[in-house]
């Protein structure tokens, strides 16, 4: 990995699954100044609006969330997943299942494979994620709570069966226009190989994909319209008893690409759900990745991380 901002880590990769004959990677992370010993960990679960990005694309990483993994020096695990539309919903999904299964029998073994002498603390497991990734996140920490202790989602997507993903519309993220729907994402669905996967893309070559789907309201028909891909339906199936991670969230109240008050309805219901206590959300002036730009020691921020790592590391 040549991105500088990586410098500061040792950074290798291997498959945690194969589906069709097609490697998924993922990256482990390793901060230089990493002791022998236990180390909790980090799963990153990278945005792009479950049609592109990769594990490490450099513009997407955010300075407060690197320094907050060496100052925890905490091993972070990265990862790609197959990318819709080649993939449904549930087989995104069953990508994040099968990581953090990946970290909880093989990355110790793989971590002395590559001659480290860390070794990873099973107990403090956060997962965190931007926008897709924060969406993936909340899902990772519902489905296996108890591996996970604490969830970061910055701008998740979170309601995708609501008018914003699921209804036409007037709908322009980044001030991007209307995109030709038949020229673009019909074009592409007619030729696309269903036997191949896609699992990592420069963000903006499958943009144009994720945004006729998202202005054409095409979201549950790609995905899938089972209740497991919709994580607030979800929670309403849950009784309020069980264990679940603690979850921090954050959104720029300009978001043009996520609805911010989406964000702030899925926190009230988690709150409602599992009482005060069990969120943090934070709501700061700013556009879809208005993190890129924050001070680590913003007063806000520093608030929602003292809580994650309270649940997290204890």
């Amino acid at each position: 990995m040549d991105a500088e901002i990586y410098s500061p880590f040792t950074v290798t990769t291997t498959p945690y699954k194969t589906v069709n004959s097609q490697p998924i990677p993922l990256y482990v992370l390793l901060p230089k100044t990493l002791p022998s010993g236990p180390a909790p960990i980090i799963i990153h679960i990278h945005g792009g609006f479950l049609f592109a990005g990769n594990a490490l694309y450099p513009d997407w990483s955010t300075s407060w969330s690197r320094r907050y993994n060496l100052e925890h020096n905490a091993i972070r695990i990265s990862a790609n997943y197959r990318l819709a539309p080649e993939a449904t919903g549930l087989e995104i999904l069953s990508d994040i299942r099968d990581l953090l299964t990946w970290v909880e029998n093989n990355l110790a073994g793989y971590l002395k494979s590559i001659g480290s002498d860390a070794t990873p603390d099973l107990e403090k497991v956060l997962v965190y994620g931007e926008s897709a990734g924060g969406y993936l996140a909340i899902q990772a920490g519902l489905m296996r709570s108890d591996l996970v202790k604490a969830v970061v989602a910055c701008y998740p997507m979170t309601y995708l069966d609501s008018p914003w993903y699921a209804k036409v519309g007037d709908k322009h993220p980044f001030g991007i226009p209307t995109i030709n729907k038949e020229e673009t994402l019909d074009k592409y669905l007619a030729t696309m190989d269903r036997g191949k996967i896609v699992t990592e893309s420069d963000p903006y070559a499958r943009m144009p994909l994720a945004v006729a789907a998202l202005q054409n309201g095409l979201y549950p028909e790609i995905l899938g319209k089972e209740d497991e891909i919709y994580p607030a339906r979800v929670l309403e199936k849950m009784s309020g008893k069980e264990k679940v991670p603690f979850l921090f969230t954050m959104h720029g109240t300009e978001d043009s690409a996520v609805p911010a008050e989406e964000t702030r309805r899925f926190a009230q219901a988690w709150e409602e759900k599992f009482g005060k206590g069990s969120m943090v959300a934070k709501f700061e002036k700013g556009e879809h990745g208005f993190d890129g730009e924050v001070e680590y020691e913003a007063p806000w921020l520093q608030e929602g991380l003292k809580a994650v790592t309270k649940a997290w590391i204890g």
